[in-house]
């Protein structure tokens, strides 16, 4: 791609100041010129009253004036296109680098590096609808959002960019949008990307470098860039997947040996509890209750593995064989699932702190969103010693948005991308024998909340704990209905 010329529709102005410049360097020069022939031809060739050296003089400027201008206007224009390009060289030249780039490193050099100068607008930052899960839209270049300011596929902002046909200058103040994740990042003007009529992208302009309104030209310039910026965007899509692929096919066989290796050990405990109680039972009678007992534990403990494995195995129940998605008051379904934890927690000296607003309501399916909570709340107290719980929730985006943050070891950063892999358990975990587990958890939870249009992910981490959120589309709180939750809490212990 050429150096970084600027360009907004400018090439009249070009032409004007390319022309003013040839006619004012052009006068100066033949002016000088006129007055160095002159002062040599006028001595020996005037006569009075007959001024020859003048017009001799006049003659030969006369001749130069029509060589010298072409060949100044040609000097100038070739300067003034390294500063300015015309909009068909701009669209050709970005058009081209979109053409040659499939990753989004490469995208994000051309489109929020150089464009913006180009277009002589505050900056810029593309969103690219992060495969395979198309769940999130991510900003491509830049680090992962914070948990309030994430874009989320079924979001409010990204259902209203879908329906916006061209493009959309985000008003200051909106009823019903709150438009804070794109406003705060500079951007004024949203470009949906779209394949067909899904919208894989988002490209936001920040305000123009002088005044405070776009004009025509610079939008029909983006207008017309927008198809193979959304061309380059869905191979940079592609290119992600695959790259994905590799990674987790190279790691395939890791977790096979990471999966035996697990639920051998979790096998082993439970049946050699089992084993243990069968050997005593034939020697000492008198120990039935206790045995019974142990063999009752043992047998918990086995149908609860067995029962992890087949969710994971089989696949979530559909959706069309669930109960409907219904309207869910989430303050007291929480209370009730934190309930179920507060002997274990009391032991290990954990406590839960509840923040959830009592009118925030979700659109789920009660058992699968139950579950999904069971495993992460699970996964919270088990690998926590002590310290607090935190569940909160708040609106956000259209969503309603629930955040759980413990105050446990935390996770690696080269293991943050494999959290949600089955079967894989990190390097801390392992290394905890009083914490089994089978790597399965977080996998199965995705696939509960996934499956009802919501998105999980790990939003911060570090040694002082993690932080978890789960985003589900929001609903009134005026339909939640009371519910019984025994058949929930059963789904999901």
């Amino acid at each position: 791609m050429q150096g970084k010329a600027t360009l907004v529709g400018v090439d009249g102005r070009a032409r004007l100041v390319g022309k003013s410049l040839t006619i004012g360097t052009l006068v100066l020069i033949l002016s000088v010129l006129y007055l160095l022939l002159a002062a040599v031809l006028v001595p020996s060739l005037d006569q009075p009253g007959t001024p020859i050296g003048h017009t001799l003089a006049a003659i030969l400027v006369a001749i130069l004036a029509v060589p010298l201008r072409n060949r100044l206007g040609s000097a100038f224009n070739r300067l003034l296109r390294r500063g300015w390009q015309t909009r068909p060289e701009l669209m050709r030249d970005i058009s081209s680098a979109l053409s040659r780039t499939i990753s989004p490193a490469g995208l994000s050099a051309i489109l929020i590096d150089d464009l913006p100068q180009r277009l002589r607008i505050q900056g810029a930052v593309l969103w690219m609808l992060e495969p395979p899960a198309d769940q999130v839209f991510v900003a491509v270049g830049r680090d992962g959002a914070a948990p309030d300011r994430a874009l989320l596929q079924s979001g409010a902002i990204a259902r209203r960019l879908a329906d916006t046909p061209t493009y959309l200058l985000l008003p200051s103040y909106d009823p019903e949008i709150d438009w804070a994740p794109l406003i705060d990042q500079g951007v004024r003007l949203a470009l949906p990307l779209r394949i067909g009529d899904r919208l894989i992208g988002i490209y936001g302009c920040g305000a123009p470098q002088r005044g405070n309104l776009y004009a025509d030209r610079l939008v029909n310039v983006l207008l017309m860039l927008a198809p193979s910026v959304a061309s380059a965007l869905e191979n940079a899509r592609a290119y992600t997947t695959i790259a994905q692929l590799n990674q987790e096919l190279r790691a395939l066989d890791q977790l096979k040996a990471e999966f035996i290796q697990s639920v051998g050990h979790e096998l082993r405990t439970p049946l050699t509890t089992l084993s243990l109680a069968t050997q005593l039972f034939e020697r000492n009678a008198e120990m039935t209750p206790l045995l019974a007992q142990a063999t009752r534990t043992g047998v918990a403990q086995l149908q609860a593995l067995v029962d992890r494995v087949l969710a994971f195995d089989l696949g979530l129940t559909s959706l069309s064989e669930q109960s409907p998605a219904v309207p869910i008051r989430l303050a007291p379904l929480l209370e009730e699932i934190i309930d179920e934890y507060g002997s274990i927690a009391a032991a290990k000296g954990v406590r839960f702190l509840l923040r959830v607003p009592h009118d925030l309501a979700a659109l789920a399916h009660i058992s699968s969103f139950c579950r999904a909570i069971h495993e992460i709340i699970d996964n919270a107290v088990r690998y926590s010693t002590s310290g607090t719980i935190t569940i909160a929730a708040a609106l956000h985006d259209g969503l309603a948005m629930i955040s759980i943050a413990d105050e446990g070891p935390g996770i690696p950063d080269d293991e943050r991308d494999r959290l949600f892999v089955a079967f894989y358990r990190g390097s801390g975990t392992r290394a905890l024998s009083a914490t089994p587990g089978t790597g399965l958890g977080l996998s199965i939870a995705r696939r509960d909340i996934e499956a009802q249009g919501g998105q999980i992910w790990l939003a911060d981490t570090g040694p002082d704990g993690s932080t978890m959120c789960v985003a589900l589309p929001a609903a009134l709180a005026a339909e939640a209905a009371p519910r019984e939750l025994a058949h929930a809490r059963a789904v999901g212990a």
